[in-house]
This record gives structure tokens, sequence and C-alpha cells, in this order.
């Protein structure tokens, strides 16, 4: 029998996943929901404020990355709650439906905790949040420019092989 003792490291893992997820979700949010008169009201604000309007001025950059890092922490955040199902689906006889109800609850807990929650928090104060995330969020931004060749090129192949036809949308 696998005791909760050891999957706690697993499940504290699993908890600061959440936590970055629903820190890009809603920084993914509060940004890209401001308005122009909020955006302009950014420039003239605090040092968070100011690096979240620098962050807007290159959109796709932005987004790149923020999608980037919670892509990359939502799959750390499955492969580790996989991990935890596979050790409960080896213990006694209940041990498949006990994995099947963790990882289901798991699947349920980031959608809730991750997405949904701080998405809908973010955008009803789009502009206070913009400012509070824009820091870690621009050390997140530059730690993606190394990969953004790649990621921008990588886009080009598919606009051009799946949606040839496709135009960007003004602002």
């Amino acid at each position: 029998m696998i005791s909760l003792y050891e999957q706690l490291p697993w499940l504290v893992a699993m908890l600061v996943l959440i936590s970055f997820s629903a820190f890009f979700s809603a920084s993914e949010a509060a940004l890209f929901y401001l308005r122009p008169a909020e955006r302009n009201q950014l420039e003239k604000g605090n040092v968070g404020e100011r690096v979240a309007a620098r962050l807007l001025n290159d959109p796709d950059r932005l987004l790149s990355a923020v999608l980037f890092w919670n892509l990359v922490v939502n799959i750390l955040y499955f492969a580790i709650s996989s991990v935890v199902a596979l050790k409960l689906e080896r213990q006694g006889a209940s041990g498949p439906a006990v994995a099947f109800s963790f990882a289901l609850g798991s699947l349920i807990t980031i959608i809730f905790l991750s997405e949904m929650l701080p998405k809908s928090l973010a955008v009803i104060r789009p502009l206070a949040i913009s400012g509070r995330v824009a820091l870690p969020l621009s050390v997140a931004v530059r730690l993606t420019d190394p990969v953004m060749p790649l990621m921008r090129g990588l886009t080009r192949i598919s606009r051009r092989l799946i949606w040839p036809g496709f135009q960007a949308e003004p602002y």
C-alpha cells in the first residue's frame, strides 16, 4: 500500500506547478484584456505597469512566451500526475479505480485552478494584475528569447502549410 507520505513530494510539486500555470493564465488574460485607454495608463504608472506596457509593445513575443511556459508547466504537471497514478494503480485490488479517480481529479483541478479561476479573476481587474505580474513575466519572456527564432519559424511554416490565407487581426 502506497502511503500519502510517499506521494507528498509529488503532490507538493503538482501544487507548485498549478501555481505557475495559474500565474501564466492570469497574466495572459489580464494583459490581453486591457483596453487601449488602460494600456496608455500603464505607460504612466509604476515600474511594474511600465514593464507591462513594454511587454505589450511586442504582443506576439509576449503571447508566445506565456503559452510556451504554460505548456511546459502543464506537461510537467501531467507527467507527475501520471507517475502518481501509475503508483496508485500498482497497489491492491482498488488500485485501478483509485488511479483513475486521481487522474480525473488532477485534470479537473488543473482546469479549474490554473485556467478558469485565474483567468476569471484576471479579467475583473486587468490593470491591477498586469502591473503585478509584469516583472516576473518579463523574466520568463527573456528566458524564451533563445528559442523564439525556432518558434517563429515553426509558426511561419504552419501558417503556410495549414492556413495559407491566414490574416493577422489588428489589435
